[in-house]
Order: structure tokens, then sequence, then C-alpha cells
């Protein structure tokens, strides 16, 4: 199984405090504390833990996009992408054609988004870029290179976006985007990686524990039936499941489809499955963390944290986009990097307002929810050399079903467990001692 997904982060109360669901005023801290082993246990309790909860990030308000069924398609990331009015531009992962819900799609498409703008801005106009992750700098860098000036963004008190290295263990917790998926065959990510000379670990898929593999025959022929299916746009993975799946078929849809597009398979179009991932080959971990990918993507790039866009409105001639507390900037071109959940709650007013195949686009296409939760232990109880461990609940097929192996990734007692679709927004305002115990009623059921 591959893993295109990004992974969530927001403010997590007890948790990560801070970053992309926080304000700019507070304050990042460590991760929290656990108490000691439970009585009569015979696996620890965490020392420490990290959650995400994207949903309640103001700044996403979800993980990642992916393709709904709807008439348009793939067209749908064409449309999004399309500039506006010769002034308005947009990049994301959610406009990739190359390949969305990742880094790779994020960093084409500000590239992408900063030719548009060139192809008629004149050198030393202002330009605008809405967004400091991976789309926005990228985009910016690009058009400081070409002689604009560029004032970037950021919403957040940080750079980066929807990619945020933590601390657990000693050891990068990645609590935005993890892999470089099809790190090879040209990756730009990759490229980048390589320039900045960090390093990379390659990460095997298929060293997994725990999988069901009666499960996953269960699900081969209704896998092989969507070939076949005459309207892919418009028909859901879910459209050829039976209504009343066992518990079985549950668990290998999830873990097939859910846990990497971040939506049930009802949400999810076949067509979705054709999409691209950037490059080939297998997917890297980043020892260094993504963070230092970050800062060598910004380099000397200015970005101004903590301002918030409300509203942003352009003409033939400049755009000029407002900031909460009333602060005004005109521009002659703006860029919108912003993620698909913020464009689709209408978080931004545009004025004049979209135009309808730009907004029919923005309807088109889903926002995606995985979260994560990072475990660390004073030991490790687990299965030490696979790479990553699976788990069926019969009762809650889906729930805490895929865990990454920190031990054997990098050294120290660590888990990182993932929830997607419908669990992870049945848990997103859950309390931080309902994550770590549900988590935890999942690892002792799999080795006690």
């Amino acid at each position: 199984m591959s893993r295109r997904s990004f992974l969530a982060v927001s403010g997590a109360a007890g948790a990560v405090v801070a970053g992309a669901g926080c304000d700019a005023s507070q304050k990042e801290s460590p991760p929290a504390r656990t108490h000691a082993r439970a009585r009569g246990s015979r696996i620890p309790d965490p020392v420490s833990f990290l959650r995400t909860s994207w949903s309640t990030d103001p700044f996403a308000l979800c993980s990642y996009s992916y393709l709904a069924p709807s008439p348009l398609g793939v067209d749908a990331r064409t449309r999004l992408a399309a500039s506006v009015g010769g002034r308005l531009h947009f990049a994301g992962e959610a406009t990739s054609s190359l390949a969305p819900a990742s880094t790779t799609g994020a960093l084409d498409s500000g590239r992408r988004a900063a030719r548009a703008v060139l192809a008629s801005a004149r050198p030393g106009q202002r330009i605008t870029v809405i967004g400091a992750g991976f789309a926005g700098l990228g985009c910016a860098r690009a058009l400081v290179e070409a002689g604009m000036q560029v004032s970037v963004l950021e919403g957040r008190g940080r750079v980066g976006g929807r990619v945020w290295t933590e601390r657990i263990a000693g050891v990068p917790a990645e609590m935005g985007a993890s892999w470089i998926h099809s790190w090879r065959g040209g990756n730009p990510v990759t490229r980048l990686l390589r320039q900045s000379g960090g390093r990379s670990l390659p990460f095997d898929y298929d060293s997994v524990v725990g999988e069901d593999e009666a499960a996953l025959d269960e699900l081969k022929p209704y896998n092989e039936k969507l070939d076949g299916v005459d309207d892919p746009d418009t028909t859901s993975i879910g459209d050829v499941l039976p209504a009343h799946p066992s518990a079985a078929l549950r668990w290998a849809a999830n873990e097939t489809y859910t846990q990497e597009y971040a939506a049930e398979p009802g949400q999810l179009a076949i067509s979705a499955l054709d999409e691209g991932t950037g490059g080939r080959g297998g997917d890297v971990l980043l020892p260094d963390g993504y963070e230092a990918l970050v800062k060598y993507l910004q380099g000397d790039l200015r970005v101004r944290t903590g301002a918030t866009v409300t509203a942003v409105s352009h003409n033939a001639q400049r755009t000029v986009v407002t900031l909460k507390g009333g602060e005004k900037i005109a521009a002659d071109h703006c860029v919108v990097t912003v993620p698909i959940g913020v464009l689709k709650a209408g978080r931004i007013a545009f004025d004049p307002a979209l135009p309808e195949d730009k907004q029919e686009a923005i309807d088109a296409l889903g926002a995606g929810l995985m979260d994560k939760l990072w475990l660390e232990f004073d030991e490790v109880f687990w299965d030490r050399d696979a790479s990553s461990l699976a788990w069926f609940d019969h009762d809650h097929p889906g729930l805490w079903a895929y865990w990454v192996n920190g031990h054997k990734a990098f050294g120290k007692p660590v888990l990182l467990g993932f929830n997607a679709g419908a669990y992870a927004h049945e848990l997103a305002h859950h309390t931080d001692e309902q994550i770590v115990a549900g988590g935890m009623n999942a690892l002792r059921a799999m080795y006690s």
C-alpha cells in the first residue's frame, strides 16, 4: 500500500497547543507527558504523545483534497487552477493534476501559478501570495527570482502550512507531510531534497504485520469491477461495494481506500484512483525532518506570519487583500494557495464572486480528513522489524487500523497511529485522554 497522504495537524490542548489550528499568539509546547504504566497491564502506558485534528484547524479545515463523484472528473482540478481575470491566480495541492494531496503537487502548482503571473506581469510589479506552505513558498521564490516584489501572507504563526515537524523521543515527528511519494522520476521535491543535502529513508510498505489477507481477498472481486464502470467520474467506489458489507470488507476498504485518500469509499470517485503521484518508484521518509526542506525552500524569503486574509478583491488593474483587523494590501497580482477546506467553507470573500466554473470546481472536490497520534514509550513491545502494523477491530473495522513503527525508522520506541475518513471526523473533538486511551486500547488488544 502506498500512502500519498498528507498527515494532518492542528493545536490540541495538552499535546501540540499551537500551529495550524491556533492563533499566532499561541506558543508551541513539547509533547505532553502521560502517567506511568497502568496497574496489571503488560503493555506500558506512553510517556508522551502528540495528536492532530485538521478539521478543527481554521487555516485548513481538512487534511488534503480528494476527487469526489462529479461530472467534472479530474477537470475539477484544472478549473480550480485557472486564473481569474488575469490578476487572480490559484495554487495548492488541490489544483494539481500532477500529484494532488502531496507536497509534490503543492510545490509544482506554486511554480505553475508563478508562470501564470509572469506571463503578463512586468518586472518589479507587486505580487501578494496568500499562504506559506509548499505552494506559496514555491510560487514566491520563483517570482522573486524573476524580479517581482512579493509579499507572502501566512495566517499561522509559522511557515510550512500543512508541513510541520515536531519532536518526540528526540526524533522528527511529522505533523504534516511525512513522505516524499514516488520520489524518483523527476519529482520536484526530491530535487529539492538533493539540493538541500537532506537524507532519505526508503519505506517498505510490504513490511507489515497484522494484515488480514482473507479480508483483502474479499475486496478483490469488487476492485476488479471498478475497471468496468461506464462513468468513473460520477460513480463512487462505494457504489460498487455491497450495501451491507461485512466487517472484513469494511476493514479492507478502509485499508485500501480510506487510509489512502482520507475519504470513505462512498465519497470517492473511481477516477480518483488514476490520479498521479508526480514521479515513480517508492516513498521515502526524511530522517532530518520535513522542516529542513521548508527552511531550504524559504531561504531568505520574508513571510509575514499571523496575517489572516478575510477578503480578496480584484479588477483589471489590481488586487486588494483585506486582513483580519481591516488592513488592506494592494498589488498587481494575487496568488491564493489556501487549502480546499478553506475555499469550500468560504472563509475568504472574493469580490467579484468567483466565476461559476470556479465555484463548481470547489464544490466538486472533497476535503479529506486524516488524523494521527504519535506515542512515545519507555520500551518497545511491538514487532521491531516491521515497518508498519495493521489492526482489525471487528467491532469497529478501520478504527486505529494502521500504525508506523518509529523504532524501525528512527531507532526510538515510538509508534504513529492513523485514523481517516468517518473515524477521523468522529474523533476530532475527543479529548486528548480519550484519543490516547483509544489508541492504547487498540495496541493492548494487538499485543496483550
